[in-house]
């Protein structure tokens, strides 16, 4: 339910365990600096199966011993015939072969106890047709788990799953996870989500790790071999960080490289002298070793209850609201500006329980896009079907494991960016790969110890965003498309609790409102765009009770956290607040940018059970502004500002 009253607010992811070693570090290689570690822990088959193709079509496996260390390769045998046409052909996991012809992507499956195929041939996908032949075979690859790495002309890099039991590719395949790629002309698996690319200029070799759990990017672009890795025909992996090197002379070299020490322990060991240039494609079991992987764990939820309603006015005019309540719906409201007593609510959860307040934006076609955090630890995204259309799309896992809830904002272009931070208090964002599109992979950002949601506005150059440390201290930094970020400085050393509210004035210059622990509100403020936050100061002075003029009121003892907007009819800025028992307080500048307030004044005898959210929206009167809470009873109150 929606209660309105017009109020003017002024007033108011069988091995047999190998031991592996440091080695010196290879010339050519560049280590990343830190402490000696202990090296990673490897499993690997006693054997590691090779497999090549030949011209006439015959399909040959030839078992390394010792695929922890690169053994030397043995001659190879035949286990089938009749592969004429493939192009490029991966070998995946469990004996599993994806092979790419002219006219798609096929799989095959081979039982080994038996020597027999079960699944032979089968057209899986018309896709992949661009990866059969050329330089551009050298962009797919395929992992320890199977997923079917791939990189477009654009930059792109994707993954694929196929499901062989459900005969389809899983969801979110073929999905964009991160841009900028294209400063590579090849990319090698190394094991599941670990992707070696090599540079399309200078052809050293670069190393990233994506987790498909999380989403994360853990690493990206990592330098790990300064060495010419240009005169490689194809390379393949047994999983593990190994790599598998065909060279142009039909020679095969074997290299394994350990994340832990940042070294190779084996470092272009010859494992064949000659006689695989002949093969059009040679490929190797990618599960044949492993490394652990790096999941973080999941940051289950609890329940909230008390958080507020989130607000704002789309572009097709319609005004959006989105709460959680205390046992976990999350419900969406829209109204007309026209009408705002009409807000038509809808529970978009199902049975699923979500925490914590909602984040509203837009896709730059007008969609609404609801995030929330699932109690499970998940954030999830949902997208309105259409502009103005009363139906939602399916759930988007964004998973991202963060202990904090996500916030969203836009880039000055317009890309939508969500960030949160992890268990450690690390920042993390994930970005639209463009527009109206889905996020890309979540990636890391500088900085630690931050605790509670972010608060992010939009500036001239990118995404300012606010966060606090551990003592409660605000600092800040700023965020651009190309998702470098500046260095986080301090807001003084004055300590805040809660969520604080940023509003952005003419000229991108900043105030930032917050309650200081003790019931005060303050406020700090830049002079300059970019420049340096002034002393925090504390807002209003006395309390008023307009229904008892003349009558003390205590001063205001704010609970929870403030809300400000910039007044779009009178350019001041007004700040809303609770107070410990529950009722709402106003307070405003007398004239604009002064600094100067008006005396706290109490807004009506309503008794809020959450912390106000003020917004801007056009009417049919022109702009204005004006604030929603709820009660006790869940019950959404919306106060506009009077145009009378």
């Amino acid at each position: 339910m929606t209660k309105f009253q017009p109020r003017r607010p002024r007033a108011a992811r069988l091995r047999t365990a190998v031991a592996v070693t440091a080695a010196l570090l290879p010339a050519g290689l560049v280590a990343l600096p830190g402490t000696a570690q202990a090296a990673v822990s490897l499993t690997c088959t006693t054997t590691g199966p090779t497999y090549a193709l030949d011209s006439a079509g015959k399909l040959l496996r030839l078992d390394m011993p010792t695929p922890a260390t690169g053994g030397n390769l043995p001659a190879g045998s035949t286990i089938d015939t009749g592969w004429t046409g493939y192009g490029r052909i991966l070998a995946g996991p469990s004996a599993a072969f994806y092979g790419i012809k002219s006219d798609g992507l096929y799989y095959s499956h081979r039982i080994s106890s038996s020597a027999t195929w079960d699944v032979h041939h089968k057209k899986i996908s018309d896709g992949f047709t661009g990866f059969r032949t050329g330089t551009a075979a050298d962009d797919i690859t395929i992992d320890r788990s199977g997923y079917i790495w791939t990189l477009d002309s654009n930059g792109g890099i994707r993954w694929n799953h196929y499901n062989p039991t459900a005969n389809a590719m899983d969801a979110g395949s073929g999905k964009i996870i991160d841009m900028g790629w294209n400063r590579y002309d090849a990319i090698y698996a190394g094991d599941k989500g670990v992707i070696y690319g090599r540079s399309a200029t200078d052809h050293k070799l670069y190393r990233s790790r994506y987790d498909l759990t999380s989403h994360r990017w853990l690493e990206r672009h990592v330098l790990e071999s300064s060495a010419d890795w240009s005169d490689t025909k194809s390379m393949a992996s047994y999983g593990g960080d190994t790599l598998v090197r065909v060279k142009g002379n039909g020679s095969v070299v074997y290299y394994r490289f350990d994340e832990t020490i940042r070294d190779w322990p084996v470092y272009n060991k010859t494992v064949a002298a000659s006689g695989y240039a002949a093969y059009t494609s040679v490929t190797a079991a990618p599960d044949a070793c492993r490394i652990p992987e790096h999941t973080p764990a999941v940051v289950k939820q609890d329940f909230e209850g008390g958080t507020p309603t989130v607000a704002m006015q789309g572009s097709s005019g319609k005004l959006e609201f989105a709460y959680t309540d205390a046992i976990g719906h999350l419900v969406h409201g829209r109204s007309d500006p026209a009408d705002i007593t009409s807000i038509q609510w809808t529970t978009i959860s199902g049975n699923e329980g979500f925490s914590g307040a909602p984040s509203l934006s837009q896709h730059s076609d007008g969609r609404v896009v609801v995030t929330a955090q699932n109690v499970t630890g998940a954030l999830w995204q949902r997208n309105q079907a259409a502009v103005s259309s009363a139906d939602w799309g399916g759930w988007i896992d964004l998973s991202g494991h963060m202990a904090q809830h996500a916030i969203t904002a836009k880039t000055p272009s317009g890309l939508m960016v969500q960030f949160a931070s992890d268990a450690d208090g690390k920042p993390w964002y994930r970005i639209q790969q463009r527009a109206n599109v889905d996020f890309m992979g979540w990636m890391p950002l500088g900085g630690s110890g931050f605790t509670g949601p972010f608060t992010a506005v939009t500036v001239r150059d990118g995404i300012q965003l606010f966060g606090k440390n551990a003592g409660g201290v605000l600092q800040t930094a700023q965020f651009k498309e190309a998702g470098t970020l500046s260095a986080w400085t301090a807001l003084g050393n004055q300590a805040v609790t809660g969520t604080p509210s940023v509003v952005v004035y003419p000229g991108y210059r900043l105030r930032v409102v917050a309650n200081d622990g003790n019931g005060k509100v303050l406020m700090t403020a830049q002079s300059d765009e970019g420049g340096a936050f002034g002393a925090w100061n504390p807002l209003g002075d006395a309390a008023h009770d307009p229904n008892n003029p003349g009558t003390p009121v205590d001063p205001l003892v704010a609970q929870g956290s403030p809300t400000a907007v910039l007044s779009p009819t009178t350019g001041l800025l007004e700040v809303v607040v609770r107070a410990t028992d529950g009722t709402l307080y106003n307070t405003g500048e007398t004239t604009q940018g002064s600094g100067t307030w008006r005396s706290w004044q109490k807004l009506g005898t309503d008794v809020a059970a959450t912390d106000p959210t003020a917004f801007t929206y056009t009417g049919p009167s022109g702009m204005t502004w004006a604030y929603v809470f709820r009660n006790a009873n869940n019950q959404n109150i919306v106060y506009q500002l009077s145009t009378q």
